[in-house]
């Protein structure tokens, strides 16, 4: 384990501890994890994409200023992470997942979704508003987010992007909403991970990390929060924005099919949880039928075309819902520019 735990954390120029007990290590932007792709080897990090005058702060973000210049933060890997996983060779990776938009290739006993998918088409990105809420997820064995796919390929080959909250108590240690990403290129068996825990996602963000906490939650019947997230292709990489800041990019070197472009794109929520076991709470926990203030929503979804415009996501897209446990509720676009095209999702969760 303290071999896995000096390749996992690099060298830290300074080193951030936030008020929920997180570590996150200042590490040289070139000697991040990252670049232990073979794929990355004496790889140059392009130019970050312009973002417009009008960005707003972060809800989250480090104390003491963030990292120094030409650092970035790496949430540090602790012995009590990897003595929390099922096994070290697990240890960051997505148990049983074989396919996101196909859920009846992967084990019905490990994972539920309700979301909605595209149908096939030629996609450069997506962005969308995610409802931030905190489900009560009981146990390091269950796991519960929000979140947009983007993906490509097919069977053995599949490539996926995912990004958004997520609650998992095996992987961060305790039960508070994370910003989380996920990637793959051979559906969910040997590559990939959460955030940096292997080789692949190059941070840029000196103060914004992955696997960092929310400031405010929304309530029932009170203030409603969310993030914004944009996944797009600039040039050859797939950016990753949240409210507005540059996090990072996953290069097209890493992909063997989302290197051109995606053919779906979804948004909605997953859970996770054991052989045997109750699923937990997806969003708030409240199914789609109670709407605003307590059911959770994705709102302004949009996808990017080949010509860089950011269109209403479609209204002809597969649902995939387990309805023992969770709903969703399609209305399609509302003329209201602050919601436009949206779906509530979510549930309690339970044996299904």
């Amino acid at each position: 384990m303290k071999r896995r735990l000096r390749t996992l954390n690099k060298p830290a120029v300074k080193t951030i501890q936030t008020p929920n007990g997180d570590i996150f290590d200042c590490v040289d932007i070139y000697q991040q994890p990252a670049f232990d792709h073979p794929l990355l080897k004496n790889y140059t990090i392009p130019p970050r994409p312009l973002v417009s005058s009008n960005a707003t702060t972060a809800i989250f973000e480090l104390p003491d200023g963030g990292c120094p210049d030409g650092t970035v933060p790496i949430r540090r890997v602790q012995m009590q992470d990897l003595l929390r996983a099922r096994s070290l060779s697990a240890f960051g990776k997505k148990y049983g997942a074989k396919s996101p938009f196909r859920p009846s290739l992967q084990s019905p006993d490990l994972s539920r979704w309700a979301k909605i998918d595209t149908r096939n088409g030629d996609y450069y990105g997506t962005y969308a508003h995610i409802n931030l809420w905190t489900p009560y997820v009981k146990g390091n064995d269950k796991s519960s987010s929000a979140q947009v796919w983007l993906y490509s390929g097919s069977d053995n080959q599949l490539n996926v992007i995912e990004g958004g909250w997520m609650v998992n108590a095996e992987l961060f240690g305790n039960p508070e909403p994370r910003l989380f990403i996920y990637w793959t290129v051979d559906r969910y068996d040997k590559t990939g991970c959460f955030n940096t825990l292997c080789p692949g996602f190059v941070t840029v963000h000196p103060r914004t990390p992955l696997g960092g906490t929310f400031g405010q939650m929304s309530s029932p019947g009170g203030d409603q929060y969310f993030m914004r997230i944009k996944i797009v292709k600039e040039k050859l990489d797939w950016w990753l924005y949240v409210n507005d800041r540059v996090i990072g990019f996953w290069p097209q070197q890493i992909f063997n099919h989302l290197n051109e472009k995606a053919e779906k794109v979804g948004w909605g929520g997953e859970v996770y949880s054991s052989e045997g076991k109750n699923f937990p709470p997806m969003g708030s926990g409240a199914y789609s039928k109670e709407g605003w203030q307590q059911a959770c929503f994705i709102k302004k979804i949009q996808v990017v075309n080949g010509n860089n415009q950011y269109l209403d996501g479609p209204r002809d897209t597969d649902t995939f819902v387990d309805r023992n446990c969770y709903s969703l509720t399609d209305n399609g676009v509302n003329t209201d520019p602050n919601w436009r095209r949206y779906i509530y999702f979510g549930g309690p969760g339970g044996r299904c």
